[in-house]
């Protein structure tokens, strides 16, 4: 009985110490989540030559954690009804969120929300797309950069940043640190 007893004490203090390493890994795959959902916007939208568009519903309500991919197939003569390609929703618990001590990313696009794009939480009310010149764009073609933010809730390795240059379409992402006692928070570009 000893034996069992030293066996899952140790197996607790195992568990305890790689939550963090597991909330690490959920916020990676949330990361490659939205970075694969602006990318694949992207994509379809220069190869099918139709207007795409980005949106995140239910943020920041009571769905903080999805984001939604649309072909705008109504602005295309002949194409037809606008069609939801595909609706995504962000691994375990991680949400679009801000932390507190973690500023803005290097691309230095706003940080004053979660989700700020064009400078409006949750980006233009109207919409954002990508055009099929690969350009991300308001409904009125004003390039539009952005940020959308996001982690796991109370986990300060875990904040994560995805951005867009409305230029050109690009988009990157970010590993961010919570800032800790005398350290300040930062970006790490992901590849």
């Amino acid at each position: 009985m000893i034996s069992v007893g030293v066996i899952l004490i140790i197996g607790g203090m195992v568990i305890a110490k790689m939550q963090p390493t597991l909330q690490e890994m959920r916020a990676n795959g949330a990361t490659a989540q939205v970075l694969g959902a602006f990318r694949t916007a992207r994509e379809y939208s220069v190869t099918y030559r139709r207007y795409v568009q980005v949106s995140f519903p239910g943020y920041p309500g009571t769905n903080p954690n999805q984001i939604q991919i649309t072909a705008l197939n109504h602005l295309t003569q002949n194409a037809g009804a606008d069609r939801i390609i595909t609706t995504l929703t962000l691994t375990g618990t991680v949400i679009f969120q801000k932390f507190t001590g973690v500023p803005d990313t290097p691309d230095a696009f706003g940080n004053t929300t979660a989700v700020n794009f064009e400078g409006v939480d949750g980006g233009p009310t109207a919409g954002m797309m990508f055009q099929p010149d690969g350009t991300f764009v308001d409904t009125t073609g004003n390039y539009v950069n952005g940020t959308a933010f996001f982690g796991i809730s109370n986990y300060l390795t875990t904040p994560r940043a995805v951005t867009v240059l409305g230029a050109t379409g690009r988009v990157k992402s970010y590993h961010g640190v919570a800032a800790q006692g005398s350290t300040s928070g930062g970006w790490t570009q992901m590849q």
